[in-house]
């Protein structure tokens, strides 16, 4: 049965609207784990169909289109009775869009991607560190053909290749520390960094952790400024973000007094790992301001949040498994003026952090496991100092922001169900409460 037929019969049942989307994925998956080098290659094809009955969802997936996708997601709204969802209106996207790569690499045999890891590893281990008793990579890369059509207009596809790695060392102690890269494209994506930087980064927390001291017991519980590195702020940015500019979940208590913070919204960035041409709706991606100058611009909206809040969708319209959510795509802070080295000289007691274990919502709170934490006393780095977490609130996370420097700018991959998101953010300082 044809897509278009998918569509059309849905119409004829009742549907208000319906669309199918058709996702082609190959991946090739690289794991390097006790010097064991193990390459997966996999195919997959699948048709996901929505339609909107009366104010309601219906959904079915299938790896071949029929009648059977119908009647599932027909079946599903049409049982829910009356409901509220309303579309806001939009240009139907029509075209095809390519994403270029320059080293292709998931039709291959993996071979770049394995040296490459293996460059990592023997980086690591020509270190001398007796410490360091394991290195680990895994490398996934995916080429994702997506087609899209409406029974409004949308006639699209887009291919998108990208990929992910975790570079990750462990001590005799069990203490561990690791580096996340990510981008759409091919092998160039892991090409461009040399290897040996991604080693020393892995190397410089390990000894951080291994040879950090007691936090001084008094200095718990209480605010200190702290230094976030870029890839440490990315991290952070995009988890914050996803909580309080989202439509779904805004509320109008955020705090943004901070006059130099902009934070961008750009699924069409180059190179991005949260990058499309057109969303999970059939919404063009656009890039948008989300806070200017400390001011709220816009939200990330869906066309259901757009209609409740009578704009225009923002092309963040994601997800296959359920009706599309609004998500960010690829999070931007715009640097500022300030020199990282001078963030550090103007504190005069404080913290400078290096890479993130975990980041958990607790109520209203952002509790962030530090990998790598040292002491800022007098504007100096002084020493790696043991610290559970540190916290501040959701809501005052932005008013918080002291200093956003002008370099380096770090990346953070990020993902909710099947939508690849990222965050770019250069170093931030930043009042948190130390534990």
């Amino acid at each position: 049965m044809r897509v278009g037929r998918l569509i059309e019969e849905c119409i004829n049942r009742g549907a208000q609207y319906a669309d199918c989307i058709t996702v082609i994925a190959k991946k090739l998956q690289v794991d390097y784990f006790n010097k064991n080098i193990i390459v997966n290659k996999s195919n997959s094809k699948v048709y996901v169909l929505k339609a909107l009955v009366e104010g309601n969802w219906g959904l079915s997936i299938a790896s071949e289109p029929n009648g059977n996708m119908i009647s599932e997601a027909i079946r599903q709204a049409s049982s829910k009775g009356p409901g509220s969802v309303r579309l806001a209106k939009r240009r139907p996207v029509q075209g095809g869009y390519v994403m270029c790569q320059k080293q292709a690499v998931v039709d291959g045999d993996g071979s770049e991607i394995v040296d490459y890891i293996k460059s990592v590893a023997s980086a690591i281990k020509k270190s001398g560190d007796e410490n360091v008793r394991m290195a680990e990579g895994y490398v996934e890369a995916s080429i994702i053909a997506k087609a899209m059509m409406s029974s409004d207009g949308v006639n699209a596809y887009e291919i998108k290749p990208s990929l992910i790695a975790l570079f990750t060392a462990q001590t005799s102690n069990g203490e561990t520390a690791h580096v996340e890269v990510c981008g759409s494209g091919g092998f160039e994506v892991l090409g461009n960094i040399n290897p040996q930087s991604i080693a020393d980064e892995i190397l410089f927390k390990l000894s951080c952790i291994s040879k950090s001291k007691m936090l001084n017991p008094y200095y718990k519980g209480s605010r200190f400024n702290v230094v976030l590195s870029p890839h440490t702020a990315a991290s952070i940015i995009q988890v914050v973000v996803e909580n309080t500019l989202n439509a779904q979940n805004y509320r109008r208590n955020i705090k943004l007094p901070f006059d130099d913070l902009t934070i961008i919204d750009d699924p069409t960035l180059d190179g991005g790992y949260g990058s499309f041409f057109f969303d999970d709706e059939g919404v063009k991606a656009r890039r948008k301001k989300l806070v200017e100058a400390g001011k709220l611009v816009s939200l990330i909206h869906n066309r259901e949040t757009a209609y409740v809040y009578g704009v225009e969708p923002t092309g963040n319209g994601r997800g296959l498994a359920e009706p599309p959510q609004p998500r960010h795509s690829n999070i931007i802070v715009r640097p500022c003026d300030w020199d990282f080295k001078e963030m550090i000289e103007e504190t005069k007691i404080g913290f400078l952090v290096d890479g993130v274990r975990s980041i958990h919502l607790i109520d209203e709170l952002v509790v962030i496991e530090p990998e790598a934490s040292l002491l800022i006393k007098k504007g100096e780095v002084k020493e790696s100092v043991k610290v559970s977490h540190f916290a501040v609130n959701l809501y005052e996370f932005y008013s918080n922001i002291k200093a956003i420097a002008s370099s380096p700018l770090g990346s953070a991959p990020g993902s909710i169900g099947d939508c690849k998101s990222a965050s770019y953010s250069p170093p931030l300082k930043m009042e948190l409460r130390v534990f």
